[in-house]
């Protein structure tokens, strides 16, 4: 099986690696091509122009390896579409015995639903979709997609990447017990970024000591500034802005609490899985692979979107009950296993072959 990989250059790149390694142990020969604007490209026609390279760039890539499976990590949305379409026709016209595997980091259920020429072609051109989310995957057979022709799998989690420091708090200016929350995400409203910010009003309000850290920056990023300075909350709320996402472990592996109220249309939040992979309590939004894999008062505690109050309810439950907290600790750091990346390949493995 000679597989190339279409990856885009800035997000996820380390779970596509830990995918490739997987499948060169599974036997699989494997390339990678750059795939996706990540700011190269802005603009109509400039980002058309990268489509058309970037499509030209599999071609050849193919050509070269005598590939058997184009594998595509997309979504599933307006822009894709049109990127997606292109991308397939000159493949596919290229040559026709190319099998093509897309993978949806996400999928707008509008978009799914919607009428559209593109979103035809893609159906009846891929040759397998996977979603991270049954969820998802029930709106595609929804609209009449053969049920082999799109399954479920998930991104790869390394658990091993997440190193606790005992000195992280101190390094921080923070005293030992005061318990970390954790956001991690773009500053945006569909994150419930703002409502975190309010729940933490009513979480100082009740006289509890936390700090917050937002990994991220966003459209947002002003609003949230101004409510920390309104509410007072310039001790308990950190911004560090966004960082590498291989500097982000280290506020996941020595966290309290992931927080991350969304209701963002990702089929597999990587802040919460990341989180999963630490071994930390989570307090999220009961959708789509965390409604897949998680059980309240074992993994998490559910919250529901645009809800601030009940949001400060969770949090002031969770922070008072220490066994708890260890309850989610454990069964989390199980249930990384889940997700590690031979498990995941092994799957697509048997995915691949049908095709």
């Amino acid at each position: 099986m000679k597989i190339l990989f279409g990856l885009h250059g800035t997000t996820h790149t380390e779970i596509a690696q830990a995918e490739i390694d997987a499948f060169r142990r599974a036997g699989a020969e494997t390339e990678s091509c750059a795939y996706g604007n990540w700011g190269t490209a802005s603009g109509m026609l400039n980002s058309l122009k990268l489509v058309f390279k970037n499509a030209g760039d599999l071609r050849r890539k193919a050509a070269a390896q005598g590939t058997n499976i184009v594998y595509l990590n997309t979504a599933f949305d307006k822009k894709t579409l049109v990127r997606d379409s292109i991308t397939m026709f000159i493949l596919k016209r290229s040559n026709p015995k190319l099998k093509i595997v897309l993978k949806f980091h996400g999928s707008e259920s509008d978009v799914v639903a919607a009428k559209s020429m593109l979103k035809n072609y893609v159906l009846k051109n891929a040759d397998l979709m996977l979603t991270l989310s049954t969820e998802e995957r029930e709106n595609f057979l929804r609209i009449g997609v053969p049920a082999q022709k799109v399954q479920v799998t998930a991104n790869v989690i390394q658990k091993e990447l997440y190193v606790q420091d005992p000195g992280f708090k101190k390094k921080a200016g923070l005293t030992d017990d005061t318990p970390v929350l954790l956001f991690v995400g773009r500053f945006m409203h569909e994150k419930g970024i703002l409502d975190l910010v309010e729940a933490c009003r009513l979480l100082k309000q009740s006289g509890t000591r936390f700090c917050l850290f937002c990994l991220g920056n966003g459209p947002l990023l002003e609003d949230v500034k101004a409510k920390i300075g309104q509410y007072g909350l310039e001790d308990n709320i950190k911004l560090p802005g966004h960082i590498p996402e291989s500097e982000t472990r280290r506020y996941y592996a020595n966290c309290d609490v992931l927080v991350l109220p969304t209701y963002h249309q990702e089929g597999f939040p990587m802040a919460v899985f990341q989180a999963v992979g630490a071994g930390r309590p989570v307090i999220t939004t009961r959708i789509r692979a965390a409604a897949d894999y998680f059980v309240e008062n074992e993994h998490c505690l559910w919250v529901e979107k645009k809800n601030p109050q009940q949001l400060y309810a969770q949090l002031l439950s969770l922070l008072t009950n220490k066994p708890l907290q260890d309850t989610m600790r454990v069964n989390n750091f199980a249930l990384a296993e889940k997700f590690t990346a031979d498990r995941i390949v092994g799957k697509l493995m048997e995915y691949f072959k049908t095709i």
